[in-house]
């Protein structure tokens, strides 16, 4: 309307000007000259305004014009946010994983108390770290309802080296030394891991391919010293080497390793008790030994495992009888078969444990167990498991020859 409404505005001014101008030619008697010069001003006026008119029909052919359609907008939106390349993201790094485990137990320990509980026995979180192809860093964080209710960092460690192209590697951090294998089908730790295993602060070099591994390994450990309550343990003290081989083809596998340590008083569960009894350092180091073998054909595996003290400990470290120090030594064995149950892969497995001169450390002297697992869901496990444990005649806080643990366990695994 207002478009139309210009045009005819236009050409009325131009009408009432041609008009204007005659009637002042008839009034005037204008000459000649003037008449020629009013002929090309209605000229110039008729062209400007023919030029007016163009311009107006052009304005509302592209008013008229149809949008382009929502496909097509859509379209060319995808194709600039497509060319926007994002930087990288933490998944791309990050690869995360862990375990929950909740168990329901019975006990009778070895002064006749029985217990029974549900436990949230771990929750365990495990990020490994792979920025480039030569360096990986590994967190793992724990949650044990054993250990006084509450989250702990259990490793941080990093390594460098790729044994896929270059057999040497460096592992540096807080780290599990590789003095023992502790492999087990059983819910409870083995007595070889409870006696053995050693968590520090330390840096480990080894050598990967052909099947072997063999490490050598340095860490922060017990002072030895002549002053037993030092606890400035804050040394490089304490160090061993490993040698490991393995070998896996089709439904049958074999894998044996040896390790050494310069003092086995490192283990978690003797400082912890000689921490305990308010002794930091120990008279002189206690050197230990671990030897492993397992087997695997078709359904059934088998495990064999031996961890020592090379020497005895002071009778004020750790006692044995009434006046000797003692020597621990622990021994386990396992037999496994596996089958499927309803289509559920399921473990059947027995086992017999037995320790030396460990009273002192809580260990039974001799251990019978089984355990039953079956992989209900994807990733989730149901065990099912039982043992005796028979108790030292030596020990002198033990008022029972033997005492049993059963307990049900949910696993889940991501």
């Amino acid at each position: 309307m207002i478009k139309t409404f210009n045009r005819n505005l236009v050409l009325a001014a131009a009408s009432a000007c041609i008009l204007t101008c005659s009637g002042q030619a008839q009034a005037a008697s204008p000459s000649k000259s003037e008449i020629e010069q009013l002929k090309q001003q209605v000229q110039m006026l008729m062209q400007q305004n023919q030029q007016l008119n163009q311009r107006i029909t052009e304005m509302e052919k592209n008013t008229q014009a149809t949008p382009p359609p929502k496909a097509a907008i859509e379209e060319e939106v995808t194709r600039q946010l497509s060319e926007k390349k994002p930087g990288p993201q933490i998944n791309d790094y990050v690869s995360l994983s862990g375990s929950i485990e909740g168990d329901y137990k019975l006990a009778k320990d070895k002064v006749g108390d029985s217990s029974s509980e549900f436990v949230l026995d771990t929750v365990e979180l495990i990020m490994d770290v792979t920025v480039t192809d030569w360096a990986t860093g590994k967190i793992v964080i724990d949650y044990d309802g054993d250990d006084e209710d509450r989250f702990y960092l259990d490793e941080a460690n990093i390594t460098l080296g790729k044994t896929e192209n270059f057999p040497f590697f460096l592992t540096g951090g807080k780290i599990y030394v590789p003095f023992g294998d502790f492999s087990t089908n059983m819910i409870q730790d083995p007595l070889t891991q409870t006696l053995g295993e050693i968590n520090p602060k330390g840096v480990i070099a080894g050598y990967e391919g052909n099947g072997f591994t063999a490490t050598v390994f340095s860490y922060n450990g017990m002072n030895e010293n002549n002053d037993p309550t030092d606890d400035d343990n804050d040394t490089i003290n304490g160090f061993g080497a490993s040698l490991a081989y393995s070998y896996e083809q089709d439904d049958k596998g074999f894998n044996a390793g040896i390790a050494w340590v310069n003092n086995i008083a490192d283990s978690s569960t003797i400082t912890d008790y000689l921490e305990d009894k308010g002794v930091f350092s120990i008279s002189d180091q206690v050197s230990g030994l671990n030897l492993n073998l397992g087997g695997q054909y078709q359904a059934f595996s088998a495990i064999a495992e031996y961890t020592a003290a090379l020497d005895s400990f002071t009778s004020d470290e750790v006692e044995f009888g009434a006046v000797e120090g003692a020597e621990p030594k622990a021994l386990n064995t396992e037999l496994a078969y596996t089958t499927a149950i309803m289509d559920k892969e399921t473990v059947f497995a027995i086992g017999y444990q037995k320790t030396w001169e460990a009273y002192a450390l809580d260990l039974p002297e001799q251990r019978y167990i089984t355990t039953a697992s079956m992989n209900i869901f994807n990733g989730t496990t149901v065990m099912l498991e039982y043992y005796i444990d028979e108790f030292y005649d030596e020990d002198p806080d033990a008022t029972e020859d033997s005492g049993y643990g059963f307990t049900t366990r949910l696993k889940y695994e991501f």
